[in-house]
């Protein structure tokens, strides 16, 4: 909890700070970028006026030569001709006296016609607006051709005679190319990655027209507003990657964040190293998998308290779960996992503080009850044993049973080690009484009756002089075990081989001819009063070879928890006899 509360904390100062710093620089970086960009569209408005003023110098000139003539230039090919020639986006040169085209240059321009300007309804308005205003008009964009725009600059042409009045003459019009007309300005604005938007109105109108604009614009953009050609042309500019962080201010603000990282990092391993050494001192004397005292955690604790107390009265418990081996063969090693923590948990809600619970290795247990008596201990522990104890595996519950044994310090057992020696003494004297109990240490238990417990059910099997099997009871009466020597005996060579001459059961056995009587008998004898489920009998047995040998088959039939009834038999060959 320390931990987290000290890392937190630095990590949202930190935090904080950073975003502060983040919200300032952006900001900032922000403005910086809004300012360059209103700074280049006044910049570029400003060049694309100038443009628009070159273009409109060809219909100036017109103009002048007209007022002063009254009439079309003689050489208006040839003027037309000089004039397009330095400016290579006008397509068209046009003259239009009252509002009609007479002349153009050149005479094959794209879209180009002699017609009555008046009689189009789409040019009508802005060509009333130039004629009342004496204002040069800008229409379009509009297409030439299907895959061809143009802006058509008219320039009004005015004549005055000797009193002064003067008279509409016509219209002298340059059709400029789109976007020609605004490469220059279109050009700077690209390498200064900038994107663009350029709309304009019409004459005499207040809604916006896109004329040229780039790809995937920004919401949100800088503006320079210009009139000109009697309309209000709009240049818009924004950054061409978009309002973004530039990328090494970006890399210097990841690095910022880093920092806090790696500061709340920093802060996180050196509180985290303060505590790892208390729980390295836990994690050493715990048994990880049911949480008690490991066998060093439990021997410190004991030590302890008898340096303490070297004169108090405390008892030491062993505690051993019976036929632990069979809870893992059965059900695997995790069912004995599940049934270890369920002994430590049982353990733990029984003997409680300030009792010492430690697991002693495998499935043994150890018990140090201080300041309490043997006698005052009995009781419990006889309570304790005798219930049944279980766990849950895979959704089925499982029960087994466990043997304790206990001795009383400082009366038989001055030390720790002797203490638990007794205590271990007399564990296995219950052990060899049967398991499921508890006895006291007492002088008549030798530490030597352990040495019975030495011999491997395994080498007892295999060196045993006769044939042992072991089948069910009831249903198909299934093998379930059988030694080598039952298996020789048959003739056969491997398990696989005895299997498959026997059927894997009981009848197999026994000779055809004989089986029905000796199933008969052996029935018969256990169910006899007194017999306590022992039968013999005597038949024949035909092996893999095909041989008749004569047996004793001596029997007993047993309870068990997980396979019913079954019987424990002892085969004698007596053919040889």
């Amino acid at each position: 909890m320390r931990r987290s509360i000290i890392t937190t904390i630095v990590f949202v100062v930190g935090m904080t700070v950073y975003l502060l710093l983040l919200g300032h620089v952006v900001e900032n970086q922000q403005a910086m970028q809004r300012e360059e960009c209103a700074q280049a569209a006044q910049i570029y408005a400003d060049e694309l006026e100038k443009d628009f003023n070159t273009s409109s110098s060809v219909t100036e000139t017109l103009a002048y030569m007209i007022a002063d003539t009254g009439t079309v230039p003689e050489h208006f090919a040839d003027v037309a001709k000089e004039m397009m020639a330095t400016r290579p986006y006008v397509a068209s040169i046009q003259l239009a006296p009252q509002g009609r085209v007479t002349d153009i240059y050149p005479s094959d321009a794209a879209g180009a016609g002699k017609v009555d300007l008046y009689s189009l309804p789409d040019r009508l308005d802005s060509l009333h607006y130039s004629r009342d205003t004496g204002i040069a008009t800008m229409q379009g964009p509009f297409n030439l051709t299907d895959d061809y725009q143009a802006i058509a600059l008219r320039q009004p042409i005015y004549l005055t005679d000797a009193a002064g009045n003067r008279t509409f003459w016509g219209f002298a019009i340059a059709v400029l190319k789109v976007p020609d007309v605004f490469d220059s300005t279109v050009t700077d604005l690209q390498e200064t990655r900038h994107a663009y938007r350029i709309s304009k109105t019409a004459p005499g109108r207040d809604d916006y027209h896109i004329v040229l604009a780039s790809n995937n614009l920004p919401d949100q953009m800088e503006k320079q507003v210009f009139s000109y050609g009697g309309c209000q042309w709009k240049l818009e500019v924004a950054p061409a990657d978009g309002w973004h962080i530039p990328l090494p201010l970006a890399v210097t603000l990841a690095v910022g964040l880093l920092l806090v990282f790696v500061l709340t990092f920093l802060t996180h391993v050196l509180v985290t190293l303060q505590n790892r050494r208390r729980y390295l001192r836990q994690l050493a004397d715990t048994d990880v998998l049911t949480g008690l005292y490991n066998r060093q955690g439990f021997d410190t604790a004991v030590d302890a308290y008898l340096d303490r107390y070297p004169k108090a009265k405390a008892v030491g418990i062993m505690i051993d779960i019976d036929d632990f081996k069979r809870i893992n063969d059965l059900y695997s090693h995790d069912a004995g996992d599940a049934a270890l923590r369920s002994m430590a948990c049982s353990l733990s809600e029984t003997f409680q503080h300030p009792a010492i619970l430690g697991r002693n290795g495998g499935d043994e247990f150890c018990i140090f009850l201080p300041d309490c008596t043997a006698a005052e201990a009995d009781p419990l522990l006889r309570k304790f044993s005798a219930r049944l104890q279980g766990f849950s595996y895979e959704g089925h519950s499982h029960t087994y049973t466990i043997s304790m044994g206990y001795a009383a310090y400082p009366e038989q057992g001055s030390s720790h080690a002797e203490l638990f020696r007794c205590a271990d003494a007399a564990l296995y004297a219950v052990k060899l009484r049967g398991k499921n109990g508890v006895l006291p240490y007492t002088m008549h238990i030798s530490k030597e009756d352990r040495s019975q417990l030495a011999f491997g059910l395994k080498d007892i099997i295999l060196n045993f002089p006769g044939a042992i099997l072991i089948y069910k009871a009831t249903g198909k009466e299934e093998i379930l075990f059988s030694n080598l020597e039952l298996i020789q005996l048959f003739d056969c060579t491997t398990l696989e081989e005895f299997q498959q001459h026997t059927g894997g059961t009981f009848r197999g056995i026994v000779h055809p001819d004989e089986y029905d009587a000796v199933e008969q008998s052996i029935w018969e004898q256990v169910k006899k009063p007194g017999s306590e489920g022992n039968d013999a009998v005597r038949y024949r047995i035909l092996t893999k070879t095909g041989k008749v040998k004569n047996i004793l088959d001596k029997g007993r039939l047993v309870d068990t928890d997980v396979y019913g009834q079954i019987f424990y038999v002892l085969l004698i060959d007596e053919s040889n006899w």
